[in-house]
């Protein structure tokens, strides 16, 4: 039997991406205008802070064994993962948990979309023209235009994951099935 429920350091770095990751969404649509230069602080800032939470979060994920979860390459589980889908071609929404399958493969997926989100976030923060990572100066405009460049690509796949990550945690809810509290409200322990 599958568990259905997460241990609670699992969930609090869940809860704590949750946060983190839509204050980053929402600073990114004003970090460009010039009249908002302040939002540019805070979504630096927010992002190290996140950066701090995914780092923490891939040693837990470690040390925890949720990485086979998230990344069920070859044998049983990738095999699960392929009949999920197929089932989700059908119409049948797989269950999350912890668990390998298709809901926990995306999971790594989306896992691995903030983390790079994070590495080239901080990478621009330490080329930033002008100053304050601990490498900047006036001769990283090329990099800083790279580096941001690169980093507005692996957004676009962040907002995908958000929308269809929000949109099935929806349509779970819509079928009563109550998907949330197995990773935000549930104490009961996950082992």
């Amino acid at each position: 039997m599958a568990e259905k429920t997460w241990d609670m350091p699992t969930r609090i770095l869940h809860w704590l991406l949750v946060v983190t990751i839509c204050l980053q969404l929402a600073t990114s649509f004003l970090v460009d205008d010039p009249h908002t230069r302040l939002y540019f602080y805070v979504h630096e800032y927010i992002g190290l802070l996140a950066g701090l939470v995914i780092l923490a979060h891939w040693m837990w994920s470690y040390a925890n064994g949720d990485l086979r979860i998230m990344f069920p390459w070859g044998g049983e589980r990738w095999a699960k993962v392929k009949s999920e889908f197929r089932e989700l071609l059908h119409g049948k929404l797989s269950m999350g948990g912890r668990q390998p399958g298709l809901s926990s493969f995306v999971h790594g997926l989306g896992f691995l979309t903030v983390s790079m989100m994070a590495f080239t976030g901080f990478l621009i923060y330490e080329v930033i023209p002008g100053g304050r990572g601990a490498s900047a100066n006036s001769h990283h405009y090329q990099a800083f235009t790279n580096l941001s460049g690169i980093h507005a690509f692996f957004s676009y796949f962040l907002w995908a994951y958000m929308i269809g990550h929000v949109g099935t945690a929806l349509l779970h809810l819509f079928r009563k099935e109550h998907v949330f509290g197995e990773i935000f409200l549930d104490s009961t322990p996950g082992r």
